[in-house]
């Protein structure tokens, strides 16, 4: 017998996390008596923050240990999991974690009776807008808090890694037990915060857990892109080279079609069009080139390509024209400034409940969590400049 679980995390800023929590599942099992077995899978864009990749942990309490890696340990990708870890809530409404597999459900691989375990401030019924039906009962468990950006070079040690531990515990604890937790835990870091939070997760992750049923969920609207067999390839080699064409407004600039981005991001960014002076900074500065040029010289932003990495944001030199949000506040990826033409009045009122009453900001030093001030609203067409902060 097996038991799988993957860890999904976003590529750079929780790398070292997802790490942690799959490691250490396989060597607390191990502690255990069982045989347990870990690896990674990082994305087909390492380079890019954010991008969804997974960390894999394998417990069998009966197969040897040679058995196991030879069972699991050529694959690339898990074929079901007893448990789905999410360690970034965003990740539910879909996931590219290979560019030729497309956008894919968070519990894709989740099997019957199963868990999903989110760590989120979110409810059930919130989460479940996004997460796409299966046909059998699942569960869905929350352990409450935020985003960990706990990265590949700066580990932001806020206890996630150990809380995880504790509810897998919780909701299984013959995958790994509460008491092998405290033991290693205390062995390896001597201190015994670090097993209360484990211990609190464990004793409180059920209340917070639910079956979902088979009518629960979305309609997954992504089709996977369907491959050609091999016999369907021409002679010769063809790589077709990325359609090139320009026009003025929304989509109007040419993008490759098959590596969208959309699903890298946590947060994204919402344009005040009335306050814009056309700068063009957000244009210009934006590394993914996800800003149209549009006949009445202001900018949309193409949702599907925008990565959620805050630069417009950063260099608008107008106060709350460009606002980053949290992105389970959207359920498309319509053109904002569309909308806005259709009904300015409309649009602002949009804006504005979109964004709340709080901004999240990350800190320049990653790492170290995130800074939360309140929000402004600026009355319409109100320009206010802001000085930015130069960083040498």
């Amino acid at each position: 017998m097996i038991k799988r679980v993957e860890v999904n995390y976003r590529g750079i800023f929780q790398k070292s996390l997802g790490k942690k929590i799959g490691s250490d599942i396989a060597i607390i099992a191990t502690h255990m008596g069982q045989v347990g077995f870990s690896n990674g899978r990082y994305s087909d864009s390492p380079e890019r923050n954010g991008i969804p990749c997974k960390y894999f942990a394998y417990v069998s309490p009966d197969l040897s240990e040679e058995e196991l890696e030879a069972e699991c340990g050529a694959n690339l990708d898990i074929d079901t999991c007893d448990f789905s870890i999410v360690l970034d809530d965003t990740m539910v409404k879909g996931v590219e974690p290979w560019g030729w597999h497309g956008i894919r459900p968070i519990n894709e691989k989740v099997t019957e009776n199963g868990y999903l375990l989110v760590v989120s401030r979110k409810s059930h019924d919130e989460l479940l807008r996004f997460i796409g039906k299966k046909p059998y009962p699942y569960h869905l468990a929350i352990l409450e808090g935020d985003a960990s950006l706990a990265g590949l070079w700066v580990y932001k040690d806020d206890l996630t890694h150990e809380r995880v531990l504790g509810a897998l515990a919780g909701l299984d604890p013959s995958l790994i037990s509460m008491e092998a937790i405290e033991a290693h835990l205390l062995e390896k870091t001597h201190e015994q915060h670090r097993v209360d939070a484990a211990r609190e997760a464990y004793e409180t992750i059920r209340q917070h857990t639910r079956v979902v049923t088979p009518e629960e969920g979305i309609d997954w609207p992504y089709a996977p892109p369907v491959l050609p067999k091999w016999f369907d390839f021409p002679e010769g080699i063809v790589v077709p080279a990325v359609e090139r064409g320009f026009t003025m407004g929304p989509r109007g600039q040419s993008r490759n079609t098959t590596f969208k981005r959309g699903t890298t991001k946590t947060q994204r960014p919402v344009v005040r069009f009335d306050l814009c002076t056309k700068c063009t900074l957000c244009w210009l500065e934006c590394p993914d080139e996800c800003f149209d040029p549009t006949p009445d010289g202001l900018y949309d932003v193409n949702y599907e390509y925008c990565v959620g990495c805050g630069k417009c944001a950063e260099v608008c030199p107008v106060q709350e024209c460009i606002v980053m949000v949290d992105e389970l506040r959207f359920e498309d990826n319509s053109s904002p400034w569309e909308a806005y033409k259709r009904d300015p009045a409309a649009y602002l009122e949009w804006a504005e409940e979109k964004k709340g009453t709080e901004r999240v900001n990350y800190p320049f030093v990653t790492g170290t969590g995130v800074a939360v001030t309140a929000g402004q609203r600026v009355p319409e067409g109100k320009v206010i400049p802001v000085k930015k902060e130069v960083y040498r």
